[in-house]
């Protein structure tokens, strides 16, 4: 998670680095899914409830710097893994809107390229 903190908290080469980062990152992520739907194999189980804000982070900061980190061509069990994770009813309730978290994140995200070099 660091480097996709360092991705949305900065611009120009020093993001594209930490794009790449967050990348190789996450490719840990996606070979810990291969060949079941969750972490912790056919239903949802503490594993990917705690991995769960990784990929809601990844996919905030996807949307805020235009990039992409997770998609289904480069990482399909992790991106499939996300969509059903986000469809557990239980994830559904907890989950604030969509619009609010990247409107709020947005605001950070400008604050935080502003006072970068």
């Amino acid at each position: 998670m660091p480097a996709v903190m360092a991705m949305f908290s900065s611009k120009g080469e020093e993001q594209q680095k930490a794009v790449l980062q967050a990348r190789e990152s996450l490719k840990t992520l996606e070979s810990g899914l291969e060949g079941k739907p969750f972490f912790g194999g056919e239903t949802i189980n503490f594993a990917d409830v705690a991995t769960g804000w990784i990929g809601c982070w990844a996919r905030i900061v996807e949307e805020i710097t235009s990039t992409s980190l997770i998609d289904a061509e480069k990482m399909p069990s992790l991106d499939a893994w996300f969509k059903r994770f986000l469809d557990v009813p239980v994830i559904k309730e907890c989950m604030p809107p969509w619009d609010k978290l990247i409107e709020l994140n947005s605001r950070y995200h400008k604050m935080l390229v502003a006072s970068s070099k």
